[in-house]
């Protein structure tokens, strides 16, 4: 499964536990002890999908939840715990997870929840998936964050249709300069390109999607479910 996942809990065991599972699923998987060392790595790694303890020492599993849906509601967070009670269930309830899950797990109930979270995780026919928050609607040739229009220039919007279109293949400088301004009188100038290409990253949050090969070559890296 070319998705990649979380694991969050201050019990070793059971980290350990459910990463060596869930590494059988999804194509990478992170751990986390404590709730700081998860938002690093959501930062930094932007995992598909959160599996999180809810009783931790500092920040417990709730607070952590909360922190996530401030920066991406729609990132699909499941709760793993040894605690069932009600309180607990509800004010977990109310933070938009798809699962509160009781310990000891078994394989079809782990299952089940994760073809749950592969439904909110599901794109539509005709969009294609650039990372956890971005789609790139083809048809209308529009970038989304959260179903909001992220407003490009037509140069970044060309640039961004075409390394899609070629995904995983670099591009080069010379090729994506024809292709914007072949038609025109412009000469060659490789810093138009790589302006163009900076003012794009910046849109698009991230300077590790759009990546530099060798030979002033530039790439879009997707899985093949992407």
């Amino acid at each position: 499964m070319q998705y990649t996942a979380l694991v969050v809990d201050d019990d070793l065991y059971s980290l350990e536990e459910m990463y060596e599972y869930l590494s059988v699923v999804f194509s990478n998987v992170y751990k986390a002890a404590n709730a700081e060392e998860a938002l690093n790595i959501i930062a930094s790694k932007k995992p598909d999908i959160i599996f999180t303890d809810i009783i931790m020492p500092n920040v417990d599993g709730f607070d952590l939840i909360q922190k996530i849906k401030e920066n991406n509601r729609k990132l699909p967070v499941v709760i793993v715990s040894a605690y069932d009670d009600k309180e607990k269930l509800f004010k977990a309830i109310k933070l938009d997870i798809v699962d509160y899950l009781v310990k000891p797990l078994t394989s079809a109930v782990l299952k089940n929840t994760i073809n749950l979270c592969m439904k909110r995780l599901n794109i539509p026919k005709g969009f294609t998936k650039l990372n956890h928050e971005l789609v790139w609607d083809n048809e209308k040739s529009v970038l989304l964050k959260d179903n909001d229009v992220i407003k490009l220039t037509l140069s970044e919007q060309k640039i961004l249709k075409m390394l899609l279109k070629v995904k995983n293949k670099p591009v080069s400088s010379v090729t994506i300069f024809n292709y914007l301004w072949g038609d025109t009188d412009k000469e060659y100038n490789p810093k138009n390109i790589r302006n163009t290409i900076f003012n794009l990253r910046k849109k698009l949050g991230s300077h590790d999607l759009i990546k530099n090969v060798y030979g002033s070559k530039y790439m879009i890296t997707l899985s093949e479910n992407q």
